[in-house]
């Protein structure tokens, strides 16, 4: 019988360098499914943090440092680059999640963004209101982002609602601080405020929760707030948060199955896998 032992195969999850991707829950619930797929596997993973002035310079190779049998993306739009780099020379299988196009021909694991968005600007019409505001992400690097505005545009124009520049910001970052600052520059600029607002993510809902509670403005009673994602925290929030859920650590765990799906040859790519996401209904909305 033979002593030699087989080589461990290495999946590569590469992110852009920042603490975020520890601190955010949207990510930390994709990583806990990706691990969770990997841990009863032969596969080990490596984790690839790309520093902004690495990606900026394009004589940098960042994959052919690293020894990686497939790479999954957590921030493909951040780093579309690296997706080309993994199709040269002997073709690395590479998974994407989120941020999807139609006519995209990449192996991707997505929620719907038009069903969850439909679903979250349906219950706030279904509650009565009218004057609907919202913190939208930013779109640079998030076609996600893009998508939910174009959404919310159409669904102001198919009720008849009409768009109030006031009652809308687009935020600089996806974080809670960011969502405080926009809602607060709201209150203190704009002469009447919206009746209810949708925020691109929890983080962004939690950040406006907070900037209405320092201004004595009562949610839901006064202004009502419906967030995206389904972090967990949100439950508990004073009140807690209404929100539209992505399945993200079963999102994780598909981006790992897929992923060795394709180096094994029982997939052939491209695959597109959609989630659907679910109305979490609570108190702030």
């Amino acid at each position: 019988m033979s002593n030699i032992r087989k080589k461990r195969k290495t999946v590569g999850l590469l992110t852009a360098f920042t603490p975020e991707i520890f601190r955010s829950e949207y990510f930390t619930r994709i990583n806990a499914g990706i691990i969770d797929a990997l841990r009863n596997t032969q596969y080990d993973m490596k984790l690839i943090m790309v520093k902004d002035e690495e990606y900026a310079d394009p004589s940098e190779k960042i994959l052919q440092e690293h020894e990686v049998d497939g790479l999954l993306l957590l921030t493909w739009r951040i780093h579309p680059r690296y997706i080309d780099e993994a199709m040269q020379g002997s073709p690395l299988p590479v998974v994407l999640i989120n941020d999807f196009m139609p006519d995209m021909r990449a192996n991707i694991v997505y929620c719907n963004n038009k069903v969850g968005t439909v679903l979250a600007f349906r219950h706030l019409l279904s509650k009565g209101y009218r004057k609907i505001g919202m913190l939208q992400g930013p779109d640079q690097d998030s076609l996600d982002a893009r998508e939910r505005y174009e959404l919310y545009r159409e669904m102001l124009e198919q009720n008849a609602i009409s768009f109030e520049p006031g009652h809308y910001r687009k935020c600089d970052y996806f974080f809670e601080e960011d969502g405080y600052l926009k809602m607060l520059d709201i209150i203190q600029k704009e002469k009447s405020l919206p009746r209810a607002v949708l925020c691109f993510n929890d983080d962004l809902a939690i950040g406006a929760m907070r900037a209405l509670k320092e201004c004595w403005i009562k949610v839901p009673e006064d202004v009502a707030i419906i967030g995206y994602d389904g972090l967990e925290r949100g439950k508990y929030l004073d009140p807690p948060l209404t929100t539209i859920r992505q399945p993200l650590e079963k999102m994780g765990r598909e981006m790992v199955h897929l992923m060795i799906g394709l180096i094994e040859g029982r997939e052939k790519g491209p695959v597109q896998k959609e989630f659907m996401p679910e109305l979490v209904i609570r108190q702030s909305c």
